[in-house]
């Protein structure tokens, strides 16, 4: 198999994940809790700050963090029956009192229950995965005023509802086996490590949400920049380490930054710096405005906007059935011809459907919605590697005799938080000008696309603020005016030094070489003499001329050198005098009359 199938095939999730996560965390206690803490609220609200802080310092290792983002004290009666000796059947009532009730008080990313009371069957229970529309939550006992054990239990089962499973044989933190996911404290595992960043990659919009700034005391050392501060560099001992920052928060001498995109060495990047590359063609690059060491919001094309494979942009990318096959099944598959989406999704089992009903059913498509139910592709030539649970299926079409290949998602994957790889992308085309989305094929207005060619000027596309784009050449904010490209909101591109296009670079190498060619052929004919040899030959040459142009014509005969004197006597270039004045001001038009035309940036 090629490398770049290999690339296609299975992706390096941990070099696609970048950036810091949140997780925005509810705590619930019971009113046993509550009594044993002899009614005291602000021992109990300790005990949850505590809880979340030990759960957060594990989580850092993953760029998650936890956040404490409401407490809930049951003090005058359980909201929820506890009288179950098992675990598992207190979480199931309180995933269903979560949905009905708490989520709509206090939208946090995941809720667990505190409950004071042993159980036959569990110390800790979990229900589902963050940002998932399917109920969930978690819950575990808590018995003393030791929270240590707690707080071990609660980082483990907020594990899974961000991806990661028990660790196995060969997993290992730190050297160790105890880890979280296993029966340690140690840390995450490699296994924990690698199942959570490919459950990211599948999608967790909801940890991309900065949440509120918690209590922070302000002082100079917190790492956090806060008035009357230039930088916070931390401790002493972190600010050693820091070239730019001084302990007192103050730059050192001759340092305008010491963190951002468009930091480099302690100085802004120059205006112009491309701080943030096109992922993709429905990507759009930013720019340092050089006098900030931060790169602008990121944006992208309006969705909506048209690429390859006649397919439109949502949310930052090309919805295609074609690149979805290859992404899955590599460079070779196709996307399959409709046959195959009108056997496949009708059935309405975890092969092919239009989603899910309720936690037991398979909604079978309509065939006019086939094409938005599961992915279908051929000429697959070799099986990709796949996350555990994942199932591959191929169905063969004797009469149209077609191999439909896709991928399976039984209904146990769902609270498993398992990504669904084998669903049809929102915004893929499924007709003309109608989109899937929510596995319905709609009219494509639902993408609010308003950006025609001419509120550009035919010189750029609209971006996710709905402002103009503009192509090299031409300047925001309605590429009207002779610029640099770019928008408003992406910085100022400046001019192309590095990274020109190519075809740029092999136009502008062909024009220089015509010219120069077209500069040595005048050059010779002007300068040259005709050599002795092949004398009979130039002799033979006529010039015609009508019989007016003669009549006007002032013959001019060139002396001839000493050699070839012959040939040289034998040729009359005859030129009129007006000819003769203008000819260099024609050589000139004729050589920009090359170039000129063939100057363009794509």
């Amino acid at each position: 198999m090629a490398q770049h199938e290999n690339m296609a095939r299975t992706p390096d999730f941990t070099e696609s994940y970048v950036h810091q996560k949140y997780l925005e965390l509810a705590l619930v206690f019971d009113k046993s809790r509550y009594l044993y803490m002899n009614s005291n609220l602000t021992q109990i609200i300790n005990d949850a700050i505590l809880l979340t802080s030990i759960a957060d310092s594990y989580f850092q290792d993953v760029h998650l963090r936890i956040q404490l983002l409401a407490v809930e004290v049951w003090t005058d009666r359980d909201k929820i029956a506890l009288n179950s000796p098992e675990l598992s059947q207190v979480l199931g009532q309180f995933v269903q009192y979560r949905s009905r009730d708490l989520h709509v008080r206090i939208p946090a990313d995941w809720a667990h229950l505190y409950v004071h009371k042993k159980f036959k069957d569990a110390l800790a229970h979990h229900w589902g995965s963050v940002c998932s529309m399917m109920p969930s939550g978690s819950t575990s006992s808590v018995l003393d005023r030791n929270i240590l054990g707690p707080a071990t239990w609660t980082a483990h089962v907020l594990g899974h509802s961000v991806g990661m499973t028990h660790d196995y044989e060969y997993c290992q933190c730190k050297g160790r086996h105890s880890c979280i996911m296993g029966t340690g404290r140690t840390g995450f595992s490699n296994c924990s490590y690698a199942e959570f960043y490919s459950h990211v990659n599948s999608g967790l919009n909801c940890l991309n949400n900065l949440p509120g700034l918690g209590y922070v005391v302000k002082r100079c050392g917190n790492k956090i920049v806060e008035e009357n501060e230039e930088c916070d560099c931390g401790s002493t001992e972190e600010c050693k380490e820091d070239r730019c920052c001084q302990p007192d928060c103050k730059f050192k001498q001759g340092a305008s930054c010491n963190i951002g995109l468009c930091c480099h060495n302690c100085r802004f990047r120059p205006s112009g710096y491309m701080c943030r590359v096109e992922e993709n063609e429905c990507d759009l690059a930013e720019y340092c405005n050089g006098t900030s060491a931060f790169c602008p919001s990121d944006t992208y094309k309006q969705d909506g906007t048209p690429c390859k494979y006649e397919a439109h942009c949502f949310k930052q990318s090309c919805q295609s059935r074609y690149m979805q096959c290859q992404k899955i099944f590599g460079l070779d598959a196709k996307d399959a011809p409709h046959q195959c989406y009108d056997a496949v999704n009708v059935i309405g089992d975890q092969y092919g459907n239009c989603g899910i009903i309720g936690v037991r059913e398979y909604k079978k498509c309509p065939k006019e919605r086939s094409l938005c139910g599961r992915l279908q592709c051929i000429n697959v030539e070799t099986l990709p590697d796949m996350p555990d649970h994942t199932i591959l299926i191929s169905t063969h079409l004797h009469k149209e005799n077609l191999m439909c290949w896709g991928i399976g998602y039984h209904l146990a994957m769902v609270p498993m938080g398992l990504p669904d790889l084998g669903v049809i992308n929102d915004g893929t085309s499924c007709g003309k000008e109608r989109v899937c989305f929510n596995r319905n094929c709609v009219n494509s207005s639902i993408l609010n696309f308003d950006c025609f060619p001419e509120k550009c000027n035919r010189r750029g596309v609209c971006n996710s603020n709905r402002n103009c784009h503009c192509m090299y050449g031409w300047a925001p904010p309605l590429c009207e005016e002779v610029g640099y490209g770019g928008s408003i909101d992406s910085g100022p591109p400046g001019p192309v030094k590095e990274g020109v296009p190519v075809s740029v670079q092999v136009v502008s190498l062909m024009v220089m070489r015509l010219i120069f060619l077209f500069i040595s052929v005048i050059l010779v004919q002007r300068e040259t003499p005709p050599s002795s040899t092949g004398a009979e030959q130039f002799k033979a040459k006529n010039i015609s001329i009508s019989r007016n142009q003669k009549r006007n014509q002032a013959i001019h005969k060139t002396p001839p050198s000493s050699t070839g004197a012959e040939q040289f006597k034998a040729k009359n270039i005859s030129i009129s005098r007006n000819q003769k004045r203008n000819q260099a001001i024609h050589t000139s038009h004729l050589s920009i009359q090359l170039f000129l035309p063939s100057i363009y940036f794509t």
